[in-house]
């Protein structure tokens, strides 16, 4: 973890050095590096495992531990069993990183990366999702502080009680000001009732410059999952919302796994070289391919080509399905 994080303070400082005295200063970037620290080792906390575990094991097989095990009639538990222990450790570790400690320190630096760097507005607007008690509104921005408005209001439980989108509208003084509104209501009688106003007011407290659309990265457990809920009872997508929410407990639960499959490619019972750099070649060739597999499962969570659970689940469960397999072909089950 130490050499990963040197690595990237060397790195980003080269990449960040240019930007000094163009809104940068070196207070401001030494403040960078230090608010990056805690999202990579939350981020990269499986690989590091992975990779601990993979030089542990081989120094046990180059000092032929392995073959006393063996000789004395024990199983693999008794190596596996501290290392996931460890495994267990770091896991709880990652997610006090990610849960309490990123969602504070990710604001600041998007604040730094968006203002101080890529010299853009404090509050860059796009789509917004915006809730007054039990209405949802939908902006997205048109030019001249004109959006298009979609409100959703429902009762208390959730029942779905009137939908209205308009292809203008405009806030002022505690109301919406909607041109070319459509209304439309669940009847009992005639199933739906439609209605066209051309122009129509809606009194409410939030406008658009009340909030923006929160990042989940910003976002805690329960955070996301009162956020995830006001969508799905808005019909609207919570993709990325499911995604993090997911990735916060997949994530963490895969140094397990990086335990089980460390052992599959480094545990040896004898000392031979050429054994012990194919499997940290291995190790470290898969660690990539992992964070890999989970940048990739997030572009496909947020295209919704796949459910946005599986797509974070799906390199653990990938990754954990090959080391079980490795370990029991190794074991001759």
């Amino acid at each position: 973890m130490a050499a990963l994080l040197a690595i990237f303070v060397i790195i980003e400082s080269f990449d960040k050095a240019r930007y000094l005295g163009h809104g940068l200063t070196s207070q401001m970037l030494i403040e960078y590096l230090l608010l990056k620290a805690p999202f990579l080792m939350s981020e990269f906390m499986p690989i590091i495992v992975l990779i601990g575990a993979s030089v542990y094991l081989i120094e046990l097989s180059r000092h032929h531990e392995m073959v006393a095990i063996r000789a004395a009639g024990l199983g693999i538990n008794k190596i596996l069993t501290p290392l996931i222990a460890v495994a267990l450790l770091a896991a709880l570790f990652s997610f006090i990183i990610g849960e309490w400690i990123t969602p504070v320190t990710n604001q600041r630096l998007d604040t730094i990366e968006r203002v101080h760097i890529q010299k853009k507005e404090n509050s860059n607007h796009g789509t917004q999702w915006l809730k007054d008690e039990q209405r949802f509104f939908r902006l997205t921005p048109l030019a001249n502080h004109h959006f298009t408005l979609m409100m959703l209001e429902t009762s208390k439980q959730g029942a779905w009680l009137k939908r209205i989108d308009a292809a203008s509208a405009t806030y002022s003084r505690g109301q919406w000001h909607l041109k070319d509104a459509h209304i439309s209501s669940p009847s009992d009688e005639q199933g739906m009732l439609l209605e066209h106003l051309d122009e129509m007011k809606i009194s409410s407290s939030v406008g658009p410059e009340t909030a923006e659309p929160p990042e989940p990265r910003h976002m805690q457990v329960a955070e996301l999952y009162r956020y995830i809920n006001n969508l799905k009872h808005a019909g609207l997508s919570s993709s990325s919302y499911t995604y993090a929410l997911h990735r916060k407990f997949s994530a963490p639960l895969a140094c397990l796994l990086m335990v089980i499959l460390a052992a599959a490619l480094c545990l040896h019972t004898g000392s031979r070289s050429g054994k012990t750099s194919w499997g940290i070649m291995a190790a470290i060739s898969l660690g990539l391919i992992f964070y890999v597999a989970g940048n990739a499962g997030h572009l496909l969570a947020n295209s919704e080509r796949i459910s946005a659970a599986y797509a974070a689940w799906l390199p653990s469960i990938s990754f954990g399905g090959l080391a079980l397999f490795l370990l029991l072909k190794r074991e001759g089950h």
